[in-house]
């Protein structure tokens, strides 16, 4: 009964959830370029360059990365500019 406690209370607890943004002193602009995976993922490129290649973006204005972990860290990346 306990170790069945100890696994639901666990499970309901193990979601955390981290934002972070980065702002320039450029303009924000329209272009968002976003990528989502995690670490399991084949190939999983979670870098400035590949988020700005995604979204045709030259310069960023913002970056923001939410990470969510439940079991495995979710990761979502965006940065938005022109």
């Amino acid at each position: 009964m306990i170790f069945a406690s100890l696994c639901i209370g666990g499970l309901m607890g193990s979601c955390v959830i981290s934002h972070t943004a980065v702002v320039t002193n450029n303009p924000v602009g329209s272009k968002v370029g976003e990528i989502k995976g995690h670490q399991f993922k084949k190939d999983f490129d979670m870098s400035y360059e590949a988020a700005m290649k995604k979204g045709g973006i030259t310069t960023i204005g913002i970056a923001e990365m939410r990470v969510k972990m439940f079991f495995i860290p979710l990761y979502n990346f965006k940065v938005t500019g022109e």
